[in-house]
C-alpha cells in the first residue's frame, strides 16, 4: 500500500505492509533483510517500538486514530526501544531518511491507499528519490 503526507504533498512509502495480529507487530521490519526506501510497516495497533535484533536504523511516525501524526522519531538505532507515545494508535515504521526527506512532521495527516494492481512506477520513482536522497547534502 502507498502512504501519503496529505498535509505536505509527499510519499512515506510505496511498499508499506500492514501488521495487525501480535506476530506481524513483534516483527514489524524485523523480517525485512534489506531495507529501502519505499517500504515500510505499518504497527495497527501500536504506541511503542523496539528495535532488537534489526539490522537498519528506522524512522518511527506515530499516529492517532484519525492518522494525524502525534510523534515522530528519526534514526532509531538497532536495540533501542521508543517508549509509548501518549494518544498513539499506531506507529510507521520506515527506512532512516524518509522522514526528512518527506518533510513530515507532527499535526501532518497521512493517508493509506491501497495500490492499484500493476502499478510498479511509484515504487521505482520512490527508490529513486530515496538514492538521491542519500547521496547529497
Amino acid at each position: 500500500m502507498y502512504v501519503i503526507n496529505r498535509t505536505r504533498g509527499t510519499y512515506l512509502g510505496v511498499n508499506v505492509q500492514v501488521a495487525n495480529s501480535f506476530r506481524a507487530r513483534l516483527l514489524g521490519l524485523l523480517a525485512h533483510r534489506d531495507l529501502r526506501f519505499g517500504d515500510g510497516v505499518w504497527l495497527v495497533p501500536c504506541n511503542s517500538v523496539q528495535t532488537f535484533g534489526m539490522r537498519h536504523p528506522i524512522d518511527v511516525v506515530f499516529l492517532d486514530a484519525d492518522r494525524r501524526v502525534v510523534r515522530v522519531v528519526r534514526g532509531v538505532r538497532p536495540g533501542q526501544i521508543v517508549w509509548p507515545v501518549p494518544r498513539a494508535h499506531s506507529a510507521l515504521e520506515l527506512p532512516a531518511g524518509v522522514v526528512h526527506s518527506s518533510e513530515t512532521q507532527v499535526g501532518d495527516v497521512v493517508e493509506f491507499v491501497s495500490e492499484p494492481a500493476g502499478d510498479a512506477g511509484t515504487r521505482k520513482e520512490m527508490e529513486t528519490v530515496g538514492t538521491a536522497n542519500r547521496q547529497g547534502p
